[in-house]
């Protein structure tokens, strides 16, 4: 069988689909030897714009496969391709976009709030990361519950290995961390809830001085708040930004933090959360859409809007642990 899978989301720096992707490449090729598979993937990684993404998959991906005869298409991150006459099936990671459209730019909001959704119709079928991705299909966008099956995911093989005391020696020392240090993963938006996060370590650091905040991930939109915030909180030599992370340096971030902190107001898995307990790091939760399900007993969950309780549930650990 001729197998296509878009693979755009593998190029530059990878975010959670990324890491998705390629692993889904890998072990498919692995696991699936007998079948071809076919990469398809834009020339250039600079522009990845909405309407590049339009023209990507509505015309250059569907045209590449149909020259191709590929049977199956596998769309695993963005929109079905409308008018390929093949099989195609979709992955959907959440409806971010569908209930947080504010929070991302206008041409953004029209393809991943709009555009995108409209397309899982025209998939022949759906995987879903979660149960909750699959409640949210089948409740806000009526996609029939046989069309959907849900397929979780794992963490990338790297967390099998755990990282050393040295290891977490050397990254605190290449991210400039000196004291013991709260850890976000996440790209930079206001759907993760970082303001409510910087508030609560602000009252959690006036009575722990010594105690640093480390936010991981790339500036995703309308992060300026967010600076502006840590500056009037006085927090600017307390609060760690350390941009984009190379995958084999987050075992021993993970390893090194007091607590992985993860107050995010929707998630349709939330990556972060399965890798902080593959590293059996103590973590903290939102009690909300798919995070539920995902952390189990296996973490702490509280609403992610309660200041007052999660400060309480911090110190509570910040004091045992000392």
């Amino acid at each position: 069988m001729k197998i296509g899978i878009d693979v755009q989301t593998t190029l530059g720096n990878k975010t959670g689909f990324g890491f998705y992707v390629s692993n889904l490449v890998k072990n498919l090729r692995k696991e699936s030897p007998m079948h071809q598979y076919f990469l398809f993937a834009p020339q250039t990684e600079k522009d990845f714009s909405a309407p590049r993404r339009f023209w990507w998959d509505q015309v250059v991906l569907p045209r590449q496969s149909f020259k191709n005869k590929v049977n199956i298409l596998h769309q695993p991150a963005f929109s079905a391709p409308v008018f390929y006459p093949g099989k195609v099936v979709c992955t959907v990671h959440d409806l971010i976009a569908v209930f947080y459209g504010k929070d991302i730019p206008f041409w953004s909001q029209q393809y991943f709030g709009r555009w995108m959704p409209f397309t899982y119709r025209f998939a022949d079928h759906i995987i879903a990361v979660s149960k909750h991705t699959k409640k949210d299909l089948k409740n806000f966008l009526k996609i029939p519950d046989e069309k959907i099956t849900v397929i979780p995911l794992a963490v990338d093989e790297i967390f099998e290995r755990e990282a050393k005391l040295s290891d977490v020696l050397e990254i605190k020392k290449k991210y400039q961390i000196t004291h013991p240090y709260l850890l976000h993963v996440g790209t930079i938006s206001p759907r993760k809830n970082l303001e409510f996060l910087v508030r609560v370590f602000a009252a959690v650091a006036a009575k722990k001085p010594d105690l640093q905040l480390v936010i991981t991930g790339k500036k995703g939109w309308y992060f300026e708040n967010l600076f502006q915030l840590i500056e009037d909180l006085g927090l600017k030599d307390k609060v760690i930004f350390t941009g984009y992370i190379p995958d084999q340096d987050k075992p021993a971030l993970y390893r090194g933090a007091i607590l992985f902190v993860f107050p995010s107001l929707y998630e349709g898995v939330g990556l972060p959360l399965l890798e902080a307990m593959r590293s059996s790091c103590p973590l903290i939760s939102s009690d909300v859409s798919s995070m539920p399900e995902v952390v189990g007993k296996a973490g702490i969950l509280l609403s992610p809007h309660d200041e007052q309780k999660t400060v309480e549930v911090y110190e509570k650990i910040l004091h045992n642990h000392s």
